[in-house]
């Protein structure tokens, strides 16, 4: 086992091994599996040798930042990240990598119930380029080598020379989950509108505990049924907007998809509207 990995598992995170070409597990369900148990690790690195390595923030008790570099992204996040700093006060010292595509990972403690936003694209443009990572979200770390480039993944602060910080309350406020909204209905007291508003919380739910591998169908699938609602005029297109691509976000699924799919969704609804549950 690479000694780096085996330091990090010893401090109790999370991690898995992943391809080199890709983010994605080396078999079906790798994520799940994620552990910081010595003997398993050991014999996943004698099996897969040459694989990368991802940790899972929640389990890991972690959330973290990942901030891109203009040279593999199309933001440049450390620009973002340096003017949010001059604004706003400096960072604690704490664990940081430097990514093979030359950005930054920075990673802080999560203290329990932590309410943040798991998406860059909730922020605004002074955080482009800057993607917050917690709960079931993952993020490759040393030893692994960048999937483009090819370049080493390696610590800037290792974890095991300062532990993860508490963030510093300007940066927690910022990232923190707006209240969950409130649907809006045909009209008040209207029953139908209330089942609509239970089936798109049915539909959050499913969708979370969907396993990996069925994530983006199950998003599908629920979401042109709550469209249906919306297609009917029972529940209003922002609120099940906000609360399906939240969870799409959360569970990993990246923008791109979580917001073609809702799209998606919501086409198929309104051509076929239900007042049903």
């Amino acid at each position: 086992m690479h000694p780096e990995l085996e330091r990090v598992a010893l401090l109790g995170w999370h991690v898995y091994p992943c391809s080199r070409t890709s983010k994605a597990g080396l078999w079906k369900g790798a994520q799940s599996e994620a552990t910081s148990d010595l003997n398993v690790l050991s014999r996943w690195s004698r099996d897969h040798p040459d694989a990368n390595w991802r940790v899972v923030f929640g389990r890991s008790g972690l959330w973290g930042l990942d901030v891109d570099s203009a040279e593999t992204h199309a933001h440049d996040g450390l620009a973002s990240m340096a003017a949010l700093v001059d604004r706003n006060g400096p960072l604690p010292v704490g664990p940081r990598a430097r990514s093979g595509g030359g950005g930054v990972l920075l990673f802080w403690r999560d203290p329990g119930g932590l309410a943040i936003v798991g998406s860059a694209e909730r922020l605004g443009a002074a955080w482009a380029g800057i993607d917050p990572k917690r709960g079931a979200q993952t993020q490759t770390i040393p030893p692994s080598v960048h999937t483009l480039t090819g370049r080493p993944y390696r610590w800037l602060v290792s974890p095991w020379e300062v532990a993860p910080p508490d963030a510093p309350k300007w940066l927690s406020t910022a990232l923190r989950t707006p209240p969950a909204p409130v649907a809006t209905y045909r009209a008040i007291g209207d029953q139908r509108g209330a089942d609509a508003h239970e089936r798109l919380h049915r539909a959050a739910r499913a969708i979370m505990q969907a396993r990996e591998g069925a994530r983006n169908i199950t998003l599908n699938r629920r979401a042109y049924g709550v469209a249906r609602m919306v297609g009917a005029g029972l529940l209003d297109e922002r609120v099940m907007v906000d609360v399906l691509y939240r969870v799409g976000r959360d569970i990993g699924l990246d923008h791109d998809e979580v917001r073609n799919t809702i799209h998606s969704a919501l086409v198929a609804g309104r051509r076929k509207p239900t007042e049903s549950r």
